[in-house]
């Protein structure tokens, strides 16, 4: 035996060493250890794995006291040891190095265990402290007994610091007291421990929980896996928030409340959650039931951001019995338009003592009001928000994308109070490859990319970018749509045998300026064609042709007649070539064969003749003036001449739009250009050119005096360039700028020839609207009122109508004419009607008198209730107006988003109505015409805001249209293709869709077993744990194939809070070729296709066994390596102009560390990039000025400097990745 040590502290020699000596002399091993890990098995596993007898008795490690108290744990909770610690450690072996091997150890102990040889008790009271290895049995004569202090661990085998003493004595270790006064030898001392009443059997919980880790040889049933992978990918489902009270829950239908519980779960992980419920589902009422929570606790400083318009629906909405709140008290409404209250709330919120007066929780209604980050109103309300660094900010809009993809990302950075960064998710480059970066960034490359794809006529595919948007959109947004609820069933009962939501009916009523019109134009245009058109008849002109012209430098009359020329004389390859005409025109002709025949068609012909030479003067300098395109190019201009070359198309589209709204309204566009070309000739003859932008500034402050308007410009300028700091973006404009008609510098001649050819197009477009417009003449408007009249006749949906029009004109038109047509047809007309445009002061009254079961208003005394209210968009949002039944679109409309905000204001929750009509008016002669001139329009003048860099949309409209073929069915005559238009429409496929149906299976699983203990089963899978897929009917391509997913802690949001960043992984072997060096290929797998794969249904649950057969320590370790290079990658987020990089480079002589990569990598918030810009041009203005940078200036670029990297110091790095779950095919399935 004196081949044994009898100290044995690890150093020397090791206890596993020593333990692996003595084993293969025994087939007996009886073990006491305050702790067991399955890698201390594993140093000696394979000498006893033979062994007859092996008992194992688990105490515990006493904790100490203040360890106690900091972690809150009992000593008397006896369900958390061993149990969870033993869970916990086996749970890291999923990620462990050495997986294989403890994978065999633990399907040997479990072989052991199988066989009867291997049992565990656990000894909970008194406490067992005790560690013994005690090899042999009584009787044997050979027996060796080890006690100390070394626990059955890894550590306790081999590297820590321990002191154990060895008897090989049998005598004494084999030893059975005859008397109480003997001593137990070590085998007796075992045995009295094993067969005590506080030890318990745990060979059977031992088991279970091996087999079950990750290491162990049984997997979870798919579905169990299923559901863990959803906790994994929408966490915040998991959040633990306590439930609303009893008395606003009351309130809530089902999906309101799960979505207002989201809401509060991101507004306290993010500090910013966006409400984006579909139309008609009741945002507002979500979003009181939060406000009252914070309330009730004690979070009682709210402020609430409408627009001013909805401001007294606020009020009564919270005032009402539902809430019974009160203004002032419990919330404080600063509207939208209301800049000086907001400025107010901003020094009171500067000159704040203490924390207690802080804002709690902003609401912003219709935030989409705020998604141009660069408006006066945005930057105001974010250093609002700044100002109150621990408010939480709730957004409410049912667009948050509208015009651009940037129009989220400006809203979320609001909210997040100015936040350039994001969380982080996966994009798609160019070669199908995926990287990890911001979702701001992934949103502004996405956004060009769709610019792109517009700009060549092409169609994105939006399935590349749709996990890039999901991932990001997902940590802030919670949405509800109608088909959803309705599936989910999540509303309250209503009356019996009424929907939740009405249908919808589209219909058409047509109208035709008819033939007696239409000769009247052609007869008037054909008298002119020598006197004013100087030879070209309008009514042949190919608009289809003359709209693909995107700039043109010469009056319309000249430029047609130049093209004709050129065509008869067969160089069409010059006209393309000089107008920058695609080639697929080749064959078209400028003049048709023979003449337009309906109005619309003819009046937008003489529109095209018009030349518009006020609105752009510049193009009449004598080096444009008559130049082809490519000329123009080659010279490159300023953008603002580039645009306008391009102005035309902008006023051919508005006029277009008007001109189909009412004859009216165009009729008010021609004049008012009829006063402004008269005051730009005013001008012109005193010897000065005036830009038209500058016309109502000249007008209205200066009268005459133009010297003064240009000795305030002057003055404006000086104060510009004298400017410190920035301030001269706080400068308000003054004055006009001096430009003299100088003949040396404009063709003048040419620029008053256009203008009287101008005047005279538009003293005949004004006499021929003269006609048409007369009373009894207008046939649109005589259309609309038959129409009218049979609808409230046959009462199927109501008495009350409410009509849109996109322009006031239209409506104030409508005003002026309806009365006095309608009074004897419906009786009451005019006391039982109102019109409300963009200049009404009295909306939100207007709307009660129309709606006042929905708004819940009792009329007062002399009040009459509405039945026709006609107004424009201005009531298109916000506005609860379900009283009524039909909605009228007087003119077309082209966007979406506006046509379901418009169907909104009746189609909604809480109407009376099981069917809405919508009617449209269309006109019935030039319909598919007028649409394919508008579509064609619209789309070069977005080829213009790509080239010309025109960044304005066209009517304040958003360029997001409905496609066509969608269009000419949604205005179709058959009812049933109309209205099957209108549902498509309003419940197209969106990018989010399919995150809602995972996150709410999710949710409505959390909700099924809140109280049955499944929730916390599938919890504790471990991580690591390698599992099935479910059976696939798809063919199994690649048996070898894994998916991997991992996490790892990202970014810390603005609330402190840590967000985890996942990913998955498909792993596999590299080829086909066999053997043991076969290479592993990895890569990145969008999170879609995984769930995809993943998804499973309850009933698919089977428990199989672990067999499969890859190397898990390979593959663990490639997948965490792709990870890594994703999850790593810390991509600046502040992009350099070369105005910046030209003061960093001079700022860098200042200082020793590189300052560039200081400022690209750490300015992450919009008010930083506004600082930063505002050095940039202070030193820049310096060093041209001076030659160098004044002293004070570095001095503040060093302050900046450090406030980037104290910031950056405190930022938190990625944790270590870990590998979550496996998925594996199941061959066998």
């Amino acid at each position: 035996m004196a081949q044994y040590p009898q100290f044995i502290d690890n150093k020397r020699k090791t206890l596993a060493e020593t333990l692996r000596t003595i084993a293969p002399s025994y087939n007996v091993l009886r073990i006491a250890t305050g702790y067991w890990d399955l890698a201390g098995t594993l140093e000696l596993i394979d000498e006893i794995k033979h062994y007859t007898k092996i008992h194992l008795l688990i105490g515990q490690e006493p904790l100490a006291n203040h360890l106690q108290k900091k972690f809150k744990i009992s000593v008397d909770e006896n369900d958390i040891f061993p149990d969870s610690y033993v869970q916990s450690d086996l749970e890291d072996y999923g990620i462990a190095n050495q997986i294989n091997e403890l994978r065999e150890t633990s399907r040997k102990v479990v072989t052991l265990i199988k066989e009867g040889n291997l049992e565990v008790k656990v000894f909970r009271k008194p406490r067992l402290h005790a560690k013994a290895y005690i090899f042999g049995e009584l009787g044997d004569g050979k027996s060796v007994g080890i006690v100390g202090s070394s626990n059955f661990t890894k550590a306790g085998l081999t590297t820590s610091q321990e002191l154990n003493f060895l008897t090989y004595d049998y005598k004494i270790v084999e030893f059975e007291p005859k008397t109480e006064n003997q001593e137990n030898g070590h085998i007796t001392w075992f045995e009295e421990l094993w067969n005590d009443i506080g030890a318990e059997d745990w060979t059977g919980d031992f088991t279970e929980i091996l087999s079950n880790s990750p290491v162990g040889d049984k997997t979870y049933g798919p579905y169990d896996v299923y559901i863990k992978t959803l906790m994994e990918v929408f966490p915040d489902e998991l959040i633990d928030i306590s439930p609303f009270d009893t008395d606003i829950e009351k309130v809530l239908h089902e999906f309101q409340n799960q979505n207002a519980l989201s809401l509060r779960r991101k507004l306290d992980t993010m500090g910013v959650a966006m409400l984006s419920d579909s139309v008609g589902l009741g945002k507002t009422i979500t979003a009181a039931a939060i406000i009252k929570q914070y309330i009730h606790d004690d979070k009682v400083n709210i402020a609430i951001i409408p627009p001013a318009s909805l401001k007294q629906q606020w009020v009564d909405e919270l005032e009402s019995d539902r809430w019974n709140l009160v203004e002032h008290r419990d919330f404080e409404i600063y509207t939208q338009q209301d800049s000086n209250k907001i400025e107010r709330l901003i020094d009171k919120s500067k000159s704040r003592r203490n924390k207690r007066d802080e804002i709690d929780l902003f609401v912003v209604d219709e935030a989409h009001n705020l998604r141009n980050a660069g408006s006066t109103r945005h930057q105001q309300i974010l250093e609002l928000f700044q100002e109150n660094p621990d408010a939480k900010v709730l957004l409410l809009t049912a667009t948050p994308i509208n015009n651009s993809l940037m129009d989220f990302a400006n809203q979320i950075q609001l909210g997040s109070k100015g936040d350039l960064v994001s969380v982080n998710v996966p994009y798609a480059t160019g070669n199908s490859q995926l990287e990890y970066i911001d979702f701001f960034e992934a949103l502004k490359r996405i956004q060009s990319q769709v610019s792109r794809a517009e700009k060549n006529g092409e169609k994105l595919d939006w399935n590349i970018y749709r996990k890039s948007l999901t991932s990001g959109i997902r940590h802030y947004l919670v949405r509800s749509t109608r088909q959803g609820v309705i599936k989910r069933n999540a509303m309250k009962s209503n009356a019996a045998g009424q929907k939740l939501f009405p249908d919808t009916k589209v219909e058409q009523f047509s109208y035709s300026y008819g033939n007696d019109n239409s000769k009247l134009v052609k007869a008037a245009i054909e008298a002119e064609i020598s006197s004013i058109f100087e030879g070209f008849d309008p009514r042949r002109l190919n608009l289809d042709f003359v709209n693909e012209i995107t700039q043109r430098t010469i009056h319309p009359i000249d430029l047609y007649t130049n093209i004709h020329r050129l065509q008869e004389d067969n160089q069409n390859e010059q006209v393309l070539e000089d107008n920058d005409i695609s080639e697929k025109y080749l064959d078209l002709k400028i003049i048709n064969s023979g003449v337009s025949e309906t109005v619309i068609p003819l009046l937008f012909q003489l529109i095209n003749f018009l030349g518009f030479p006020p609105y752009k003067p510049d193009s009449y300098h004598n080096e444009i003036y008559g130049k082809s395109i490519p000329d123009i190019r080659s010279i490159n201009i300023p953008s603002k001449i580039r645009t306008q070359l391009a102005i035309h198309n902008m006023l051919h589209v508005t006029w277009l739009k008007r001109l189909e709204s009412s004859m009216m309204a165009l009729k008010k566009s021609i004049s008012n250009y009829k006063h402004r070309i008269e005051f730009f000739e005013n001008w012109l003859d005193k010897g000065f050119i005036v830009n038209l932008s500058d016309a109502s500034l000249l007008e209205n402050e200066y009268g005459e005096d133009i010297d003064k308007a240009f000795e305030d410009y002057e003055q404006y300028l000086t104060e510009i360039e004298e400017a410190i700091d920035g301030d001269e973006e706080y400068i308000k404009k003054r004055g006009i700028e001096r430009k003299e008609a100088d003949e040396n510098i404009y063709n003048l001649v040419q620029l008053r020839k256009d203008i009287n050819r101008d005047k005279l197009i538009i003293d005949l477009l004004l006499k021929l609207l003269g006609f048409i417009t007369q009373e009894g003449s207008d046939e649109k408007l005589n259309a609309f009122i038959t129409r009218l009249c049979e609808q409230i006749n046959e009462g199927k949906h109501g008495n009350k109508v409410l009509i849109f029009s996109f322009f006031s004109d239209t409506i104030e038109y409508l005003r002026d004419t309806l009365p006095k047509l309608l009074e004897d047809k419906i009786p009451g007309f005019s006391k039982r009607s109102e019109f409300v445009s963009g200049n009404s002061k009295e909306v939100d009254n207007i709307a009660k008198r129309f709606s006042p079961k929905s708004k819940k208003y009792q009329l007062k005394t002399g009040e009459i209730e509405l039945n026709f209210l006609f107004a424009t968009d201005v009531l298109s949002e916000g506005q609860n107006l379900q009283d009524a039944g039909i909605l009228v679109n007087y003119d077309l409309h082209w966007n979406p988003v506006r046509m379901i905000q418009r169907n909104g204001r009746i189609n909604r929750l809480g109407s009376c109505f099981d069917e809405v009509l919508i009617a449209n008016a269309t006109p019935s002669d030039d319909l598919e015409t007028y649409l394919k001139l508008v579509r064609r329009i619209e789309r070069k003048i977005d080829t213009i805001n790509s080239t010309v860099g025109n960044d304005q949309s066209v009517l304040g409209e958003e360029a997001n249209p409905i496609e066509f073929n969608d269009m000419l069915d949604y205005y179709n005559e058959n009812e049933a293709t109309a209205s099957k238009a209108a549902y498509k429409l309003e419940n197209q496929g969106d990018p989010l869709d399919w995150i809602d149906n995972y996150s709410l299976e999710l949710r409505d699983f959390l909700e099924e077993h809140k109280n049955d203990g499944e929730i916390e089963r599938i919890q504790a899978i471990p991580k690591g744990k390698w599992n099935y897929l479910p059976h696939s009917k798809e063919t199994i391509i690649d048996p070898s194939e894994v998916i991997g997913l991992y996490t790892t802690s990202g970014k810390i949001t603005g609330t402190g809070e840590k967000i985890k960043d996942i990913g998955f992984v498909k792993i596999a072997f590299s080829g086909q070729s066999r053997g043991p060096f076969r290479a592993i290929r990895t890569e990145y797998m969008e999170e879609q296709e995984a769930l995809h794969r993943i998804k499973t249904t309850p009933d698919d649950d089977t428990i199989n066994m672990d067999t499969i057969k890859v190397n898990r320590e390979e593959y663990i370790s490639k997948g965490k390596v792709e990870l890594k290079v994703q999850f790593d990658s810390n991509k600046a987020v502040f992009d350099l102009k070369p105005s910046h990089i030209k003061a960093l480079e001079i700022v860098g002589t200042y200082f020793t560390m590189d300052v560039l990569g200081v400022v690209k990598k750490g300015i992450k918030r919009s008010n930083e990039k506004r600082e930063f810009e505002q050095l940039v041009r202070k030193l820049n203005r310096e060093v041209k000025e001076s030659g160098a940078p004044y002293s004070t200036t570095i001095r503040r670029f060093e302050v900046f400097i450090n406030k980037l990297l104290d910031k950056e110091n405190q930022e938190q790095k990625i944790d270590k990745i870990q590998g979550v779950l496996f998925y594996a095919n199941n061959e066998k399935a």
